[in-house]
């Protein structure tokens, strides 16, 4: 596994963690947050999750 790929999993599991995108995107020393969302993917599962907090499943 790459550098790059062990971060870009980090900043995954920081989103999926509820972990706010400001602080990640300080966390990986992004000076732009377009930076940031742009790897900020989530799984499937975690997006499904969210609308059901909202009672819209």
């Amino acid at each position: 596994m790459k550098f790059k790929d062990i971060r870009h999993h980090f900043e995954s599991m920081l989103v999926m963690a509820c972990v706010d995108l400001n602080t990640v995107r300080e966390l990986l020393g992004h000076s732009d947050l377009k930076m940031t969302l742009r790897y900020a993917h989530l799984a499937p599962e975690h997006k499904a999750a969210a609308v059901n907090l909202i009672g819209l499943d």
